[in-house]
């Protein structure tokens, strides 16, 4: 089955490619969500790697994708397993908006989280509700910056033949799209909430795929005499075995479904 991903694209059709290939549960009409802490280890400062094919597709039983119908997603919420913690403070951060960055400002590389690639659908036959028959896939590179209780994300569309998975560097096909998603209960639970912008809706514009790196970041502070670990992911305080995160998809038709993932961790 195929699956799909979380956040925007372009306004311009172009060929596209996939990142890396992952496999996580599976959700309603080809859905899917992917997520793991690296390491999975207790209480660790780290990285993760996350996938997220969000938009429902609906294939009518044929190998023919273009009568698929791709019904969107209008808000996307990432909630991580109780037990870990996200601290923006743990590296610098970048203080322009999605309005400066679409007029070109660049935020500092200091302030970047990681990357990776995206999938969407442009250009199909509306059906209602913001859905779309068929469509032409376009492939898309993604940066994440760090905000103070944000992520900034900056996803730039490719030229045809171009961009993750095609051995061939991405060339720019249009500006490029900027979502913003704001966190909270960022030490207790922390949830990411993405809304899909209502320009992409409006001109058919259908995320399908959505797969982001985060690196590892650090540093050590001084508080109250004493040097004090910051990171910008620290994996949940315990381990009954395994780890589950979730995602929820609020859809263009009213709908709306949760998946949940799950990985093996480590006690210390």
């Amino acid at each position: 089955m195929r699956k799909l991903l979380i956040a925007a694209l372009a306004v311009a059709v172009a060929g596209v490619g996939l990142s890396a290939v992952a496999f996580g549960t599976e959700g309603q009409s080809n859905t899917s969500w992917d997520f793991t802490f690296k390491p999975n280890k207790v209480n660790k400062p780290g990285s993760s790697n996350s996938l997220i094919e969000p938009s429902k597709i609906e294939d009518q039983g044929t190998s023919d994708t273009s009568d698929d119908v791709y019904t969107p997603t209008e808000k996307t919420t990432i909630i991580f397993t109780k037990g870990s913690r996200v601290d923006t403070s743990a590296l610098a951060r970048c203080g322009l908006t999605p309005s400066d960055v679409g007029r070109g400002e660049e935020c500092p590389g200091k302030t970047r989280l990681g990357d990776g690639a995206a999938v969407s659908v442009v250009g199909g036959t509306p059906t209602g509700n913001n859905q779309r028959r068929g469509g032409t896939k376009v492939n898309a590179t993604i940066e994440a910056f760090n905000q103070k209780g944000k992520i900034l994300f900056i996803v730039q569309p490719c030229g045809s033949g171009t961009g993750p998975t095609t051995g061939s560097p991405c060339q720019a096909a249009g500006s490029p799209i900027v979502l913003q998603g704001t966190w909270s209960k960022v030490d207790t639970k922390p949830t990411l909430v993405v809304p899909t912008p209502p320009g992409l809706l409006s001109i058919g514009v259908v995320i399908v795929r959505f797969q982001l790196t985060t690196d590892k970041h650090t540093k050590t502070v001084k508080k109250d005499g004493k040097e004090v670990l910051k990171s910008f992911v620290f994996s949940p305080t315990t381990c009954g075995g395994k780890w589950t995160t979730q995602a929820k998809a609020a859809y263009s038709d009213g709908t709306s479904q949760t998946i949940k993932d799950t990985q093996t961790c480590k006690k210390p």
